[in-house]
């Protein structure tokens, strides 16, 4: 009995430190401005709490404009994150407008492979990505539609942003609802705004869902002065699919690694694969500050899961942020807009179930309970089994 709880003990220890390296932020956006010399961060989270080192490289078609401080470090079991920098220098011109990307990956190798030189077995590579967006020489704009269930109706959240070097006047959207059978059952128009070079904004309609309940498509013509940009995606009506219940983040402490613990309840009869979190937060000017996802997860029918997800605050300000909670599951997507307010050792994510706090206090999660749980009934064993050999030894 005891070898098997003892067993049980370990096993749950194991299962709950098997994560692989980790790395944050997803993403990071730098909007071009001529000879820019701009100092970005990343950190690398040692989950498995193990000695490893880890070789950094830069790749992409911009690559020769950032430099890393570091090209290798080295962590011991007790590392539990590291946070590097690099630097992004940009040129006075450069001819290709759009969005170009760089990547930084980050390597993980057998401890001591400086030295070594060369080794032979599997690794683990992470990478973050670094967005470089170079404005077009007249008007852009780059759209995307935002779908949540709100009060009984459908709420469609149009993000658009400028990515041109002119302003733009007139913008609008209009958006065409069609069933599943391709009947289209309404059209709805935003107001007008103006939008300025490299600014963003939300277009904002409402569609009263008075309709059965099923799949239905969202057409979105985005209308800037005389040009147009066209977009769709596919929403649910009625049964949400994936709900995120809670979040919680323990000891936080503005400038270190967050560790965002997120309970999702998939409200479905069917398993839902390779679920994965995906957080934005925008800065005060709209643009992306954050951009980090959890590890993917399975989910099984009518049941509940915490997925994990990191955010390292390095350089991150006190204030109030707009931001962007998605929960993606092959090809759809539940997403929730949220108001983010940072202080020097609390969050607060406003807008998800009405208000979620995200704590900095060191509170007890169920593993934890189920953990203490496990060793006092190993320790009730063994105190049990003692008495039993003394009185066994006493008749004896």
């Amino acid at each position: 009995m005891i070898k098997k709880l003892i067993f049980g003990l370990l096993l749950i220890i194991i299962i709950q430190n098997v994560f692989a390296i980790g790395i944050t932020p997803g993403r990071t956006t730098i909007n071009f401005e001529p000879n820019l010399q701009k100092q970005g961060y990343f950190s690398i989270i040692n989950s498995e709490n193990k000695e490893m080192s880890v070789v950094f490289m830069v790749r992409g078609n911009f690559s020769e404009y950032l430099v890393l401080n570091e090209v290798y470090s080295e962590f011991l079991s007790s590392d539990k994150t590291k946070s590097f920098t690099y630097t992004v220098n940009l040129p006075n011109e450069i001819s290709s407008p759009g969005r170009h990307e760089i990547e930084i990956v980050a390597l993980e190798t057998p401890k001591d492979i400086k030295e070594k030189g060369s080794f032979v077995g599997a690794t683990v590579a992470v990478i973050t990505k670094v967005d470089i967006y170079v404005p077009y020489p007249e008007k852009y704009v780059e759209a995307e539609i935002n779908i949540i269930e709100s009060e009984g109706k459908e709420i469609f959240l149009i993000p658009v942003t400028n990515r041109g070097e002119l302003d733009i006047g007139n913008l609008r959207a209009i958006v065409d609802v069609y069933d599943g059978l391709g009947n289209k059952l309404a059209s709805l128009e935003s107001n007008t705004e103006t939008l300025k070079s490299l600014e963003r904004k939300e277009l904002v309609l409402e569609f009263n869902t008075q309709v059965q309940p099923g799949t239905y498509n969202a057409k979105v013509s985005v209308f800037y002065d005389n040009e147009i940009a066209r977009i769709e995606k596919n929403f649910e009506v009625g049964e949400k699919l994936l709900e995120i219940l809670e979040i919680n983040v323990n000891d936080f402490e503005l400038g270190s690694i967050a560790q965002f613990n997120t309970l999702v309840e998939n409200k479905w009869s069917q398993p839902l694969k390779e679920v994965y979190l995906n957080i934005i937060i925008f800065n005060e000017n709209g643009k992306v500050m954050a951009d980090f996802k959890s590890p993917t997860y399975d989910i099984d029918a009518l049941s509940k899961i915490e997925m994990v997800a990191f955010w390292n605050t390095v350089g991150v300000k006190e204030g109030q942020y707009d931001g962007k909670i998605s929960l993606i599951y092959g090809e759809k997507e539940t997403d929730k807009e949220v108001e983010v307010k940072i202080t020097e050792n609390s969050i607060e994510v406003i807008g998800l179930t009405g208000q979620v706090i995200i704590k900095k206090g060191g509170t007890f999660n169920l593993n934890n309970i189920l953990l203490i749980l496990v060793v006092f009934l190993v320790i009730v064993n063994i105190v049990w089994l003692i008495i039993f050999m003394k009185r066994k030894k006493s008749k004896s």
